[in-house]
């Protein structure tokens, strides 16, 4: 089961995202600052975090920055944020956040992104090169060898 760590100071945030995240089948961990929300990522290395950008003992922004200082800079980052302070938004932005959503937020939209980001990725396809013979044979005609291009199925 995919592990998300919700980090907001709102506890009545929390709890409805908790409580939407474990009906859509995840494990979630809660974290009410950023000092808090940094401890409970380094001790339980979730899939993806959930982060409020403005809150009053940290900021965002911060704690995302020193992820990469702990080993986890592949773990994705939504931001979450009711400010409309806009050198917020361009140190936000300068992180290169997974997602953006702005406080109120639609929680299908929400929960389709953070399936987006946390499904596994698709297979690659088969590299097929055409600059090499791949049949040759008689069949009772004159011998004859066949470009990838020339055998197409």
């Amino acid at each position: 089961m995919k592990k998300i760590l919700v980090v907001d100071d709102d506890r009545k945030l929390r709890a409805a995202l908790k409580v939407r995240l474990k009906a859509a089948k995840y494990d979630v961990l809660e974290a009410a600052d950023g000092v808090e929300g940094l401890s409970l990522a380094v001790e339980h290395r979730p899939d993806l975090i959930l982060l409020d950008v403005w809150m009053p003992n940290s900021v965002g922004p911060l704690m995302a920055q020193r992820l990469k200082h702990v080993g986890l800079a592949h773990v994705p980052v939504i931001f979450l944020t009711g400010s409309k302070r806009a050198e917020l938004w361009r140190v936000a932005e300068e992180l290169d956040p997974a997602a953006y959503f702005e406080k109120p937020y639609e929680p299908r939209e929400l929960l389709g992104a953070i399936a987006r980001l946390l499904a596994p990725p698709a297979p690659s396809a088969p590299v097929i090169r055409s600059d090499f013979p791949v049949h040759s044979g008689e069949f009772g005609f004159e011998p004859r060898v066949y470009s990838c291009k020339e055998f197409q199925l």
